[in-house]
């Protein structure tokens, strides 16, 4: 009998891991339903880890953080001394730095027996697995534009897995606002599902449903996973298809996808979708861009509602070659997209690059090429569209002085004419347009107690972006230092400075974050953190945050309960202050404040012994020092106080 064993109880590692990426990508894109989608891949690998003793290259090629020297090493390891017996040994493969490990820890298990390879009857299909989640978050309060309810969210998501080869899911969902079963929302505002089979024999993936795929460096599709700046200098992108699972309404495919491998080195993606997208459609019959909020709450929100169906069709081609201690791959990409109806630029200046007409289409060259120390990737992509094409690049280079020290570089030049409808790449801006840059990195991870990670990156928009009436550049750069002290007690320090330009006036944002963690037990920890922005434009203005939490959790780990109070004063939105607080699986901490206030929030989670099902609450309150009303608009609350229940139950069969 194969018994999976992990170094350690990984709530507390996966939290880490979700407060590290909620304050990476915090200033890029502060929407909750985004930024869960973004981190999909990462939570699917923590519930469905592999097992290394059974995994080829392409299974830890899945995980973005460890790099292809890492992989290999792992390989090495597991080929000259067999399997593993605890994860513990993960500390004799020097390839490995001493971050991957504490991060691989939280993806991966070991049996105590070798577990038999791919082709015995006995072991193909495995045990099958069903899953049940449902979340229901009630707002103790009412906003100005919920018309058709009390704004009460919910949704759910079920997941039938047969062995690591089929994979069957359903999900629905209603944001906060949006009507159930009444005004042509029949059922939920939003549903989906797919139906994956995979490895088997040549196929190496096949879906039908909802998808999302990434290939090179997303020049022209990765709708897959990317994160912030800083973390992508260091992490992979994801190659491939996968099934979408996430609440995000937006970003994925709706189709049927497939990957075949001829051998072992070459590999052949084709992809279709068909997708009802939101659009406000002007009288003449054209649109000037599409909707990307996937909200429906009031009656001209749901008159846009899948009022444009876009077509994409796709090929990818691969292939890889290894001599020695060099590995290279090639690969090409070609993405062809068709809407109903035609996009128009308008009048607004910095619109007059964005594409026109029915038809897009682009495709791409990409490469790399990987020694024990140097690292070299990129992608060169064209596109094609009515006024003609442009060029754009993307090309990386990293150096690993040792498993635990790199350097990386980024290069980027995206014309100001070129588009994708699915790219998402390194950048500064949302779009792959318009933008040239140059980044560096450096990343220590074990500097005696300490760990330095640096990041510096300029970037330049030669068209006027929005609010802007002429060409504009910027630049950032943030430094975290962490210091381990006796007692497994921790010191953060993170100062990151930005400085752009909007309404053609630069700015520049200086954000401040310290905090110590302190384990007072196995069971009890204890959290301090305080927050500083300052910004400047033509004024300055300055919000501070202080924010202690307390996590305990009884011997058995059944139940865990967090607590947090923050206290915060911002003068301004421009000074707004993100704070991350414990939340329910598969959601995002993210608290954007601004004003004076006060806010305490409470996490409660039980857990069977058996670790079959779970439940999780959170209370959340806010109360405003400073005014009477919430938010304006369709979002307006006529009341100083904002209270948030959610519920949350998973079942596991």
């Amino acid at each position: 009998m194969i018994t999976p064993v992990r170094a350690q109880d990984t709530t507390d590692g996966w939290e880490e891991i979700m407060q590290q990426l909620t304050e990476e990508l915090m200033d890029d894109n502060t929407d909750e339903e985004l930024l869960e989608a973004q981190t999909e891949l990462l939570l699917e690998l923590h519930e469905n880890p592999i097992d290394l003793n059974h995994a080829d290259r392409q299974h830890l090629l899945r995980l973005p953080f460890l790099s292809e020297r890492a992989v290999d090493g792992l390989l090495d390891y597991l080929s000259l001394n067999g399997p593993m017996r605890s994860l513990g040994e993960l500390r004799f493969v020097p390839e490995l730095g001493y971050r991957e490990r504490q991060w691989l820890s939280l993806f991966v298990v070991v049996g105590d027996e070798p577990i038999a390879r791919k082709g015995r009857d006995t072991t193909w299909w495995g045990r099958d697995r069903h899953e049940l989640l449902a979340r229901v978050d009630v707002p103790m309060y009412r906003r100005a534009g919920w018309a058709y309810g009390r704004g009460i969210a919910q949704r759910w998501r079920y997941t039938w897995q047969q062995g690591q080869h089929i994979d069957v899911g359903i999900r629905g969902e209603n944001d906060a606002g949006e009507p159930i079963f009444c005004h042509d929302n029949r059922l939920w505002d939003s549903y989906g599902g797919h139906a994956m089979l995979h490895d088997v024999g040549f196929l190496q993936t096949l879906i039908v449903g909802d998808y999302k795929a990434g290939f090179g460096e997303g020049l022209v599709v990765n709708n897959n996973f990317r994160l912030g700046k800083m973390i992508s200098s260091f992490w992979r992108t994801p190659q491939g298809i996968r099934p979408h699972r996430s609440a995000e309404e937006i970003n994925f495919m709706r189709g049927v996808a497939a990957t075949i491998g001829l051998g072992r080195a070459v590999s052949i993606t084709a992809f279709y979708s068909r997708r009802r997208l939101d659009a406000t459609v002007h009288a003449d019959n054209t649109i000037s861009t599409l909707s990307r909020t996937g909200l429906h709450r009031t009656a001209n929100e749901l008159a846009h509602k899948g009022s444009v169906v876009g077509q994409t069709s796709g090929l990818h081609v691969g292939a890889t070659h290894e001599v020695n201690d060099l590995r290279m791959s090639l690969g090409a990409t070609a993405l062809y997209q068709y809407y109903d109806h035609q996009f128009s630029q308008g009048s607004t200046l910095y619109r007059q690059i964005y594409p026109v007409g029915y038809q897009f289409g682009a495709t791409s060259i990409d490469y790399s090429l990987r020694t024990p120390r140097l690292s070299v990737s990129g992608e060169t992509a064209h596109n094609v569209q009515q006024g003609g094409g442009a060029w754009s690049t993307l090309n990386k280079v990293a150096w690993r002085f040792s498993a635990d020290m790199q350097l990386a570089a980024i290069q980027r030049f995206y014309a100001k004419r070129y588009g994708s409808p699915y790219a998402s790449a390194f950048g500064e801006n949302n779009r792959v347009q318009n933008e040239s840059g140059v980044a560096v990195s450096f990343e220590a991870n074990r500097l005696g107690p300490c760990a330095l990670r640096a990041f510096f990156d300029y970037f330049y928009s030669p068209w006027p972006r929005m609010t802007m009436t002429r060409s504009s550049r910027g630049w950032e750069s943030n430094v975290q230092w962490t210091y381990q002290l006796p007692k497994q007690s921790t010191f953060l320090l993170r100062y990151a400075v930005k400085s752009k330009e909007r309404s053609d006036h630069r700015y520049f944002s200086h954000r401040l974050r310290t905090s110590y963690t302190l384990p007072l037990s196995s069971r009890l920890a204890v959290v301090a953190s305080a927050f500083v922005h300052h910004f400047h434009e033509k004024s300055g203005s300055t919000g501070y945050a202080l924010a202690p939490r307390i996590d305990y959790s009884t011997t058995d780990e059944k139940v865990r309960i967090s607590v947090v109070g923050s206290v915060f004063h911002a003068n301004d939105f421009d000074a707004r202050l993100f704070v991350y607080e414990p939340t329910l699986y598969q959601s995002f901490g993210l608290q954007q404040l601004y004003g004076r206030g006060q806010r305490v929030a409470v996490l409660m989670r039980y857990r069977s012994g058996n670790r079959r099902w779970m439940l999780q609450s959170k209370l959340g309150m806010t109360h405003f020092s400073d005014r009477d009303v919430i938010s304006d608009g369709i979002l307006r609350i006529d009341s100083a106080w904002k209270t948030d229940l959610q519920l949350l139950f998973k079942l596991r069969i």
